[in-house]
């Protein structure tokens, strides 16, 4: 309830600041006033789509670090997002006018190569992770190939998307299919709250627990896959979020994952809007969203990890 209470403020503070003014009851009132266009146009499905964006990554965190029992598991830790991208900026460069699906097939590509080289590395969480970490920085160089070789006119565009953020102008199909990919996987994890709980303790003990370890992880990574592509395709790659906020959410909810994934959907969108009204209105030159997350998401970061190392060392 408390996130959801959070993501209402949050959009109605997107709805109402900006780089310019609005007159909200105009907006509201008159059809044909700028004010109307700017609030249905350009803020309200720029808020949407970053809210989006929010609870994808979140709920993507929240799921890949219970899966691999490791805070630092997500979907860029496991290349899925680079590999979103790396398809995604393909079908940029071939002139495609929507690249959802692209995104998708691009996260697929990634999750299965990680899983393959996991798997000849010797399986387990760590191998799975370095794997993923190998396979990101793959996908990432053969990002940077494709902007040396496109046209110069797609080359500025690429890089801007890279840089992620909501500058482009949302079509309500793109949003409704963002929105589509968050309920679908949202339902599925927290369907699967309680064996999400108990992987998080281990594979050992969910299996003695009755918990059919393989199809379960199976359907969990491909949910995670499906929103950290919609994720992608609306956005670009925004890093930390899905790193992040599960961290935070769980020093206040707890580690029960049906009141997590609960309260990562609210929390996650409403971070990630009030990020980018952050970033929109702090300084003369609107940033990035995923600027402003890298900025502050890094030495946040750093300094909950640093300060839970300090807990464990200082510990009898």
């Amino acid at each position: 309830m408390l996130g959801l209470l959070l993501l209402a403020g949050a959009l109605v503070l997107a709805a109402s600041v900006g780089p310019t003014g609005l007159d909200l009851d105009r907006a509201l009132s008159d059809p044909a006033s700028v004010d109307h266009a700017k609030l249905f146009q350009l803020r309200g499905p720029r808020a949407f789509a970053a809210a989006i964006t929010g609870a994808a990554l979140t709920l993507a965190g929240i799921v890949f670090q219970a899966l691999f029992r490791n805070p630092l598991a997500s979907p860029y830790v496991l290349g899925v997002s680079s590999g979103a991208a790396f398809v995604a900026v393909l079908a940029f460069s071939a002139g495609a006018a929507y690249v959802e699906p692209f995104a998708f097939l691009g996260a697929l590509l990634a999750l299965a190569l990680a899983l393959a080289a996991g798997r000849a590395a010797g399986g387990g969480s760590a191998a799975l992770l370095l794997a993923g970490v190998v396979i990101n920085a793959l996908f990432s160089a053969a990002i940077l190939l494709v902007n040396v070789l496109v046209e110069p006119r797609n080359q500025e565009r690429i890089l801007r998307w890279m840089v992620g953020g909501f500058e482009q102008r949302y079509e309500s199909a793109e949003l409704g299919a963002g929105l589509a990919a968050l309920v679908v996987a949202a339902a599925l994890h927290l369907f699967r709250a309680r064996e999400l709980d108990l992987l998080s303790m281990g594979e050992m003990h969910a299996a003695e627990a009755g918990v059919n370890v393989p199809r379960v992880r199976r359907e969990q990574l491909l949910a995670g896959t499906l929103l950290a592509a919609a994720a992608v395709s609306l956005a670009g790659p925004i890093g930390f979020v899905g790193l992040l906020v599960p961290h935070l959410l769980r020093g206040v909810v707890g580690p029960d994952h049906r009141l997590l994934l609960a309260a990562g959907v609210g929390c996650g969108a409403a971070f990630l809007v009030l990020v980018d009204v952050t970033a929109q209105v702090a300084l003369k030159v609107p940033l990035p969203a995923g600027v402003v997350t890298a900025l502050l998401g890094g030495p946040l970061f750093l300094a909950v990890f640093m300060r839970q190392r300090a807990r464990r060392w200082s510990a009898p």
